[in-house]
């Protein structure tokens, strides 16, 4: 196991009728002069932004709106919302949505207090990014969509759509003061969007579980793993069934606990996934979920043989392969197998050819042109990933993989 420190200072507050907390939540906070970030939309026909204007008014606080948030959240309504917050001398945000509401938000709390351009916390070259912040307004969140775990992480993912560049700013100033978590809110999610947020929910695990240590992790091993199963037992329920209240609850809970670095307690981490995806959605505006399940058993097929023995665990352990008369090459791919069958159960493609967004063939070039821009995390040989060290030729192959 690795040295590491954990932090998660989020108030996870989790129930039915939750937002009704909201107010008093913000003013427990010291907040007093507050932006309420949402997307418009169902939020709005549903009656939920009303509620939470109710429940920030009741408390006495002073509140604004700034909607228009879209999926893979752009950078210029992040910079509408600073000078917005500016002028209005607001002093708490809260995101009331999914990831893309949550991040935007951040993006916003970081802008607010900086001199320069908030994109120079977001940009990087050769694996150095221009800037770090120092300081943020305080956040809360408002969950309608369990799927980023941006509710409880310190991560933040911004698109910059003219120069179709998404990129991330990792800092523990992001992390929300708390996140209210209403399953009843998650119900009328569409099958996709449920089905491209379980994904999601998963693949924050399978990033922190897939990585070059080979053993000295059973505990976080077995928390990755719960995460899995968790949700596969939950997507095939909630397929079924949109509106349980348990299933909701525990994909909810999952979202939390994934990605707010629990499951990566004493292991190095490998992030390639998440990245060559991030460049694919800044290209076509894919949906985050469906490119991670075209994008994840790819890159599984690519570099499984680096730690065969974590992918035989997972195979085993969470797939339910019998690797008795099963060599590791079989028993590995069948689990990788099965892992699509799933996506695909859910209504998810797993090939980039059958995504609705790419109207045509992707290219070679194209592979190329987004393998380039994949955010370096390995500035010592310009290479990304933590179980392989991927290149620019690797990850074209990974891309030719989920074809």
């Amino acid at each position: 196991m690795l040295d590491f420190e954990f932090c998660s200072p989020t108030k996870i507050v989790l129930g039915r009728g939750a937002e009704a907390k909201a107010g008093q939540l913000i003013k427990n906070c010291g907040g007093g002069r507050v932006l309420v970030h949402h997307s418009g939309g169902h939020a709005v026909r549903s009656g939920l932004i009303d509620r939470v204007l109710k429940a920030i008014h009741n408390a006495g606080l002073y509140c604004i709106e700034l909607d228009g948030v879209v999926p893979n959240p752009r950078l210029d309504l992040v910079h509408k919302g600073i000078d917005l917050c500016r002028r209005e001398k607001i002093d708490f945000i809260l995101a009331v949505g999914g990831g893309s509401v949550i991040d935007s938000a951040k993006a916003i709390a970081m802008g607010v207090p900086y001199d320069g351009d908030v994109w120079n916390f977001f940009s990087e070259n050769k694996g150095e990014v221009k800037d770090v912040p120092k300081k943020s307004l305080p956040i809360g969140v408002v969950l309608t969509i369990a799927a980023t775990g941006s509710e409880a992480s310190n991560s933040c993912v911004i698109t910059k759509s003219d120069e179709k560049l998404k990129r991330f700013c990792d800092n523990d100033i992001n992390r929300p003061r708390f996140a209210i978590e209403n399953p009843e809110l998650t119900m009328s999610l569409p099958k996709f969007q449920t089905a491209c947020s379980i994904t999601d929910i998963m693949s924050h695990s399978f990033e922190r579980y897939f990585t070059a240590e080979k053993g000295g992790n059973e505990l976080t091993d077995r928390l990755c793993e719960a995460v899995f199963i968790t949700c596969m037992r939950c997507a095939d329920v909630l397929m079924a069934s949109p509106d349980d209240y348990d299933a909701r609850a525990n994909v909810m809970l999952a979202s939390s606990l994934s990605h707010n670095g629990l499951t990566g307690m004493g292991r190095s981490g490998d992030w390639s996934s998440h990245f060559i995806e991030h460049e694919l959605s800044g290209e076509y505006d894919v949906t985050h979920g469906a490119g991670l399940a075209a994008i994840t058993p790819a890159w599984m097929k690519y570099v499984w043989r680096v730690n065969p023995g974590l992918f035989i665990n997972w195979a085993t352990r969470v797939m339910g392969v019998d690797p008795n008369g099963r060599d590791d090459e079989e028993t590995v791919c069948t689990a990788i197998s099965r892992l699509e069958e799933f996506f695909t159960g859910m209504g998810l493609p797993v090939r980039l050819s059958e995504m609705p967004e790419i109207k045509e063939p992707v290219t070679e070039e194209a592979m190329w042109r987004m393998a380039r821009r994949v955010r370096i995390t390995n500035p010592e040989d310009q290479t990304v990933g933590g179980l392989k060290h991927l290149s620019a030729d690797d990850i074209v192959n990974i891309f030719k993989l989920a074809l």
